[in-house]
């Protein structure tokens, strides 16, 4: 009896392990995904409306973002301004967590994503903890949504 007890354990991680592993694949093809350099296209959030009509007077090269790895790097004034981002799509809506450290202070914004046509729209908290990551696409005092145009190469 103690020996089907152990085949049922192990049968039973290696259920989970395989799981963990679909988890991995999925965000290793999620991250391929967003891989590139974006302009941004739009902000809004605490009262403010910023369109891409209103962008086209700033230079590109002061409203770029890339992702490289699990890096989120803006680019101001020539110089970047990393930080490292997680995310979960097998979320619904897809989540994305992205913590930067400046002057020795750690920042993390809980947010949600989507990546579709080559748009990728971030809509996170300003600040905050987990319990306060949106469901859904709209921006408030707290929430801001970034629109990002993937760069073709």
């Amino acid at each position: 009896m103690r020996c089907f007890y152990f085949l049922a354990l192990v049968a039973g991680l290696g259920g989970v392990a395989a799981a963990a592993y679909a988890d991995e694949k999925a965000d290793e093809k999620a991250l391929h995904e967003l891989a590139g350099t974006y302009v941004l296209i739009g902000l809004e959030g605490k009262g403010l409306k910023i369109t891409e009509e209103m962008l086209k007077d700033v230079d590109a090269s002061e409203r770029t973002i890339k992702i490289q790895g699990r890096e989120i790097i803006a680019v101001t004034k020539g110089k970047d301004d990393p930080a490292k981002f997680t995310i979960d799509p097998s979320k619904n809506p897809r989540h994305i967590t992205i913590t930067s450290t400046k002057n020795g202070r750690t920042e993390t914004n809980y947010g949600i994503y989507e990546f579709k046509d080559g748009i990728l729209t971030i809509c996170a908290t300003d600040m905050g903890a987990e319990k306060d990551r949106p469901t859904k696409f709209e921006a408030s005092d707290n929430v801001l949504i970034i629109r990002l145009k993937k760069q073709v190469k």
